[in-house]
């Protein structure tokens, strides 16, 4: 029985967290959280998510705040963060690629888009992990 990946979903809209979680929890094992703060705190508990669905504008630690802090950190800097966003703004597209995403999706966004490219996200990611 092979064991479903996990994704950490970082939304604090609760409607869209709610979407995403069902959709994605067809195929994956998913967390949820509402803020940057709440995400760290559970990733600090000893979960290490196989990748991450980040939004930027967020209360309390928002998106690019939350990227720096993984960067960082020895034990998160590699796990792959998709952003899904509805910043439009190119300097905030550019900062959050300089600080190292693996992917962008403007809100609205097709659900199947967002498995679509977290299932070729992780399909690289484990190509490289021989």
């Amino acid at each position: 029985m092979k064991i479903k990946e996990q994704i950490l979903i970082i939304e604090d809209h609760s409607a869209l967290r709610i979407l995403m979680s069902n959709f994605l929890g067809r195929n994956f094992k998913v967390e949820t959280t509402s803020d940057g703060y709440e995400a760290l705190a559970w990733m600090n508990e000893g979960n290490i998510p196989d990748i991450i669905i980040l939004d930027i504008n967020m209360p309390k630690l928002g998106g690019i705040d939350f990227l720096n802090n993984i960067r960082i950190s020895g034990f998160f800097q590699d796990i792959p963060v998709v952003v899904v966003s509805g910043e439009e703004e190119g300097k905030i597209i550019e900062k959050c690629l300089e600080i190292g995403i693996n992917g962008y999706m403007k809100k609205p966004f097709n659900p199947n888009d967002l498995q679509a490219k977290i299932l070729t996200i992780l399909k690289n990611k484990h190509s490289i992990e021989i």
